[in-house]
């Protein structure tokens, strides 16, 4: 076994207690901010009595609860901070309840983290997030001097529009990554110091007046300390990440899986059937291609227009089409079930159109001339409908994956729905709303896990993502290789489980969806899920490279849920270059190699330099499609180089063992 260059180290747990320390040591230290009927306050004064409780949540994780209140207006503050002892990782999130008879004064500005951390030449490593286009998951690093201040927030609600709330602040051999927890609309700002950089998070806008009895709480705020460069910051944090949020199923962690789908003509799943489900479903287990989720998406409930035609858009009303499946989805997903598939369906509840089962609600917030209107979750009752209906809709029906989207902006409907003194409380009590509603989806359906998804990836914060997994990250260029490769290289570093799909639309096909498989494509294609992109309505694929290449892409995707992320070239969005990375399992002493030659790029041969490997140790390298393979010694790799040669528009994939 080989200790790994990534994991925690006893300069990494020291680098935490200094940064991060005092914010455990007292309620003054507690690193919030806000204003009180706009006098500023900072951590729990001490006229405000606080008290804290301390207990074990496992052999690794403590929790410390500090609770103070307001001595004359009732009004209290809770601050839940959780510590991590196997990494270098606190988190902590407040909490404000109006536990007087009388509403409370305004509170304001309120600042989930309002701290500077110390150090020489900061450099923050930000992105701009999803926003479908080729320059959506553009990472910069930006050098901070004294004076220098950057702000970023989303656009229009969704916490990964036009934004990213990831940061890496970095100092000289050493640094922090920050995650803001908050579904909705936040905003961070980095303030260059002569000491270092002073660091705010929160809730955009926030202007409230409390009444008896309610409960606002700001973003989760996540700080991982770590000693090195960001490479090895990237790795700690997949470490922690695969450790402590990547959701569960059953217990056990999820593994790779291939996701398989078949509907007719129509947009999206509106032409489904429960006989063209399970035709299709059959025919992919006669083909003998492993599937582990049957997945329908946008269309299969009653998505009528006036004209009745069926748009999938036209969202409202969550039952199966009694149309085309008059006696539910049970039958289908008892079929996926023999064949060893979970059944996912879409839902995108937050989005209620006219004419629809809800359109009449009292839950709804409305835009004049506006025709989407926002299901309200902040509504208890609301709430409470929705999880009892789709709890009933999710166990009539065998669902085992729920897959919820959000396609328009929300944040003007709760911004114009509010009065001035109640600026920002329809969105917090939204992102509470929500957040309970996956909580008891989970609660009441054991072994459903949920994939997050909004146009693509725009709501993909800690919150979301200790829920769910992103399996839709984009809705841009699923076969634009050299981009959604870019777009790869955030996601390892920060969210390491997605699906992928095999497109290849630099073919030029009649029909972008629907062209041969080849191994390029699944070179590109490969990810922890993966969704081949054939049209299971044609009988002339190349069935047999299928089998082979998905026995590929099970074991290379194992590696890459589990292992330590290194990429051995520079990031780039051109088809001119190739792309290279590396997944490795230091204490497996294994992993593997990854060659693209992308379609424009006139080398055949490209020379990569893996890391992590020892360097006395031997190892011998197995090329996955020709089964040629070499011994050398981990010291001759990193002077010598490894050799990867392929032709144009094709991949190569190196396993690796100690030998």
């Amino acid at each position: 076994m080989t200790q790994a260059l990534s994991a925690t180290t006893k300069e990494d747990m020291l680098k935490s207690r200094a940064w991060t320390g005092h914010f455990l040591a007292g309620p003054a230290g507690i690193p919030i901010a806000f204003k009180l009927d706009g006098q500023p306050v900072s951590g729990i004064p001490e006229a405000w009595k606080p008290v804290s409780r301390r207990r074990r949540i496992d052999a690794n994780v403590v929790e410390t609860v500090w609770e103070g209140k307001h001595p004359a207006c009732g009004l209290g503050v809770r601050v839940e901070c959780v510590e991590h002892g196997d990494y270098p990782v606190v988190e902590w999130t407040a909490w404000f309840t109006n536990s007087g008879s009388d509403p409370a004064p305004i509170l304001s500005d309120v600042q989930a983290l309002d701290a500077e951390f110390d150090g020489a030449s900061p450099l923050l490593w930000h992105c701009n997030g999803d926003f479908y286009s080729e320059t959506g998951y553009t990472r910069e690093e930006t050098p901070l001097h004294a004076g220098d201040t950057l702000s970023f927030k989303p656009a229009g609600g969704r916490a990964c529009d036009h934004a990213f709330p990831y940061y890496r602040l970095a100092f000289q051999d050493c640094g922090l990554s920050i995650a803001i927890g908050w579904p909705a609309q936040w905003k961070a700002t980095f303030a260059a110091t002569d000491k270092g950089v002073r660091v705010t998070a929160g809730q955009e806008i926030t202007h409230i007046r409390l009444q008896p009895g309610e409960v606002m709480r700001t973003p989760r705020i996540t700080v991982m300390s770590w000693t090195g460069d960001m490479k090895r910051a990237a790795n700690l944090w997949r470490r922690w990440y695969r450790a402590h949020v990547l959701p569960r199923s059953n217990g056990k962690p999820l593994g790779p899986r291939v996701a398989a789908h078949g509907t007719d003509d129509g947009e999206e799943f509106t032409a489904a059937t429960e006989a063209n489900q399970i035709k299709y479903i059959e025919k992919w287990a006669n083909l003998n291609i492993p599937m582990d989720a049957w997945w329908i998406d946008a269309g299969w409930y009653p998505c009528y227009d006036g004209k009745h035609v069926r748009r999938w858009w036209e969202t409202g009303t969550w039952i199966p089409d009694p149309e085309r499946f008059p006696k539910g989805m049970k039958a289908v997903s008892d079929c996926a079930a023999k064949h060893g598939a979970d059944l996912l369906v879409w839902f995108e509840p937050e989005r209620v159109r006219p004419g629809s089962e809800l359109d009449g609600s009292d839950f709804l917030l409305k835009l004049p001339h506006e025709d989407n209107r926002l299901l309200f979750l902040g509504n208890p009752s609301c709430r409470q409908w929705l999880t009892d209906h789709v709890c009933k809709v999710i166990q009539d029906n065998g669902i085992k994956i729920y897959r919820q989207d959000h396609n328009f902006e929300p944040l003007r409907f709760w911004r114009e729905n509010e009065p001035a003194d109640r600026q920002g409380m329809n969105e917090n009590l939204h992102v509470q709303g929500y957040l309970r509603y996956w909580d008891d989806l989970l609660a009441r359906n054991p072994g459903l896990w949920i994939d997050s998804c909004a146009s693509g990836g725009r709501r993909n914060d800690m919150e979301t993502m200790r829920r769910a997994v992103p399996l839709h990250y984009s809705d841009y260029g699923y076969g634009i290789h050299p981009v959604k490769l870019s777009f790869h290289h955030v996601l390892f570093e920060w969210i390491p489980y997605f699906k992928e799909v095999t497109c290849s639309w630099d073919l030029k096909t009649p029909d972008r969806w629907n062209h041969d498989e080849d191994r390029f494509s699944y070179h590109c294609g490969i990810g922890p899920m993966m969704m081949p992109a054939i049209d299971i309505k044609r009988d002339n694929y190349d069935y047999d490279l299928i089998r082979e290449m998905i026995a590929i892409w099970k074991r290379a995707a194992d590696m890459m849920i589990r292992g330590d992320y290194y990429p051995l070239t520079p990031i780039h969005r051109t088809p001119k270059e190739w792309v290279a990375l590396q997944f490795d399992l230091p204490e497996e002493s294994c992993g593997y190699v990854q060659g693209i030659h992308l379609p424009e790029c006139p080398n055949d041969v490209l020379l990569v330099h893996p890391q992590g490997l020892v360097a006395d140790a031997e190892y011998r390298f197995e090329n996955a499609e020709t089964h040629a393979s070499i011994v050398a010694k981990g010291s001759a790799i990193a002077s010598d180089g490894f050799r990867l040669e392929s032709p144009k528009r094709s991949g190569v994939i190196w396993f690796y063992n100690r030998v």
